[in-house]
């Protein structure tokens, strides 16, 4: 049955803004003079429509929808510009130390005789007096620094000096554990021949006044010997005690390294590490 076609509803009328003659919306100004960019909207404006009512209504319904559209793919709309390419945030850092910071003041770790040492610079403090011929000690020592020394990384800081009735000194400066510094260091070291008195409180000294140039924050020193400290036949332990921490004014951590059993070598060297923040280690070979 067909209905009263009075009573049919009446479509809505809207401007028909496809027809810039016939539209309300009809810009009186060139659309560059003032206008609102959206993506891909231009809208013109003029301070007449603005006041209209029906335009301000509409207009905030025309922006209601861009932000949404906007909002539900994923773009904020006040980069608009930026994700058209004429202007882009500056990628900016967040603030902070970067990776290669990090990484270049990380504590590292060697293996020296067995035992674990953690820092950013190793100074070694050999013992090369005659009683190291017996056994290979001398041999073992090589190898041991050797393999501690190629451990190192670039960023690691490291000097090394031999004692016995004098002190010789690889390097009077802390280097950095380049690979040809390494090779220089480990060839030095491969060179030592035993002899001599058990001298060490001059050797420690040098070692300490090479390892205070350095600005590490994490320095360790490594003393090892196979006896207590014994110079021209004079048994020199307290005096060597008290210069070696006397000279320790920076109180940098030093390591006592033990390769024999004797019961005043091992007190002497507890003692050493005991008065200078560092620790004690027996090798029994």
């Amino acid at each position: 049955m067909m209905g009263d076609p009075s009573l049919a509803e009446t479509p809505p009328k809207f401007p028909d803004v496809q027809d810039p003659e016939k539209s309300s919306l009809r810009p009186t100004h060139p659309v560059s003079d003032c206008c609102v960019r959206g993506v891909g909207i231009v809208m013109p404006m003029n301070e007449t429509k603005m006041k209209d009512p029906e335009f301000k209504e509409f207009f905030a319904v025309m922006m209601s929808m861009v932000f949404v559209v906007l909002l539900l793919g994923g773009l904020n709309p006040f980069e608009a510009e930026a994700a058209s390419g004429e202007r882009k945030p500056l990628d900016m850092p967040s603030g902070g130390r970067g990776a290669d910071d990090d990484e270049e003041d990380a504590p590292e770790t060697i293996i020296f005789y067995g035992n674990d040492y953690e820092g950013d610079a190793f100074f070694w403090c050999l013992d090369k007096s005659g009683s190291m011929e017996w056994g290979g000690a001398m041999e073992d020592l090589q190898q041991e620094v050797t393999e501690a020394v190629n451990s190192l990384s670039p960023q690691a800081e490291f000097s090394i000096v031999a004692f016995s009735s004098n002190t010789v000194t690889w390097s009077t400066t802390p280097k950095a554990a380049t690979t040809a510094q390494k090779a220089a260091a480990i060839a030095w070291v491969n060179s030592l021949v035993p002899d001599g008195w058990t001298c060490l409180a001059p050797a420690a000294i040098t070692m300490l006044q090479i390892c205070n140039q350095s600005s590490k924050p994490a320095r360790q020193m490594l003393i090892l010997s196979d006896g207590v400290p014994t110079c021209d036949g004079v048994d020199t332990t307290n005096q060597t005690l008290s210069e070696i921490t006397t000279a320790n004014w920076q109180q940098v951590p030093i390591h006592t390294i033990y390769i024999n059993d004797d019961s005043e070598g091992i007190s002497f060297m507890q003692l050493l590490a005991a008065q200078n923040f560092g620790s004690f280690y027996i090798f029994n070979n």
